[in-house]
């Protein structure tokens, strides 16, 4: 299989574990409590039935599958994929455990459009064990895995959070205006509104932490300045820099971010309403697992 081919079927990897995946915050305030972990693990299974949905252009895919002793949903976070009842998928089990919360996600690793093409023109669509810990790598952040400036790009969303949640602020800010600079030109790109939102929110915190509130203010309403994501669409925005600016009583730009986030998280209306009920109350929500997205 070429390489090019490969970054396509693992792009839904790359989307989903990178917006879901977990990393324990700066240690100054305003902290989020520590102990927090992530583990992942690559599963096999039969597809037992097929969950489809489509609205106003908006597509959601879904398989219900046997995992252990149990049936869970593995969801396609770009909607590409056409399996069928009986058909065997490959998919990430991804366990989060946060100090008040555990969470499973499961979600899709090939995509099958990919994988026809491939046998169409003689090529093999399978990753071999080393190009599997190599993607998982590149989900992880790690810039060294990435092979070309494609990969980096998704990359560069974790490496930025997490020289963040390491301290390593300098190198955070040139990471996070680096994907900034390269989601200008990758606009119609799965990647752009988490980028734009991961990039903005990285140097939002940083100006907060070092007492430029205006400047943080600013990023957050940028953060979501585009339609949205796969992942922002479906688990919704992050909510890091949301509840760091309520900490030091910044409640209006936080509503306002509220209503920005309404035009593209309709699967959050609800969320959205009750955490705008609790600001206007003077409460800090419980944003729960979209500190983490």
């Amino acid at each position: 299989m070429t390489r090019s081919r490969l970054t396509v079927c693992w792009a839904g990897v790359l989307a989903s574990v990178a917006m879901i995946g977990i990393t324990p915050l700066l240690a100054q305030p305003p902290a989020l409590p520590k102990g927090v972990e992530s583990s992942f693990d690559s599963e096999e299974g039969s597809v037992l039935k097929v969950f489809s949905a489509e609205h106003e252009g908006h597509r959601f895919i879904a398989y219900l599958v046997q995992w252990k002793d149990f049936e869970v949903i593995v969801s396609d976070p770009l909607a590409r994929s056409d399996f069928q009842q009986g058909d065997t998928i490959q998919f990430l089990a991804q366990k989060v455990r946060l100090p008040n919360l555990s969470t499973l996600n499961f979600v899709l690793l090939a995509a099958p459009a990919e994988m026809k093409r491939a046998a169409a023109d003689g090529t093999d669509d399978t990753a071999s064990p080393a190009e599997r810990k190599r993607m998982m790598d590149l989900v992880g952040g790690d810039l060294d895995s990435a092979r070309n400036e494609q990969e980096r790009f998704y990359a560069l969303n974790r490496a930025a959070k997490k020289a963040l949640s390491a301290g390593k602020t300098e190198e955070a800010r040139k990471l996070a205006e680096e994907l900034l600079r390269r989601a200008q030109t990758q606009t119609d790109d799965w990647n752009y509104g988490n980028a734009i939102q991961d990039g903005n929110q990285v140097l939002g915190r940083i100006a907060l932490a070092k007492g430029d509130v205006t400047e943080a203010k600013k990023r957050l309403l940028t953060s979501v300045d585009s339609k949205g994501s796969p992942q922002m669409n479906s688990f919704g925005p992050n909510m890091q820099l949301a509840n760091e600016l309520l900490a030091v009583g910044e409640k209006q730009v936080v509503l306002e971010y509220f209503d920005l986030c309404r035009k593209f998280w309709e699967l959050g209306a609800d969320r959205l309403a009750v955490w705008t009920e609790a600001v206007n109350k003077g409460q800090r929500p419980d944003f729960g697992a979209s500190l983490d997205y």
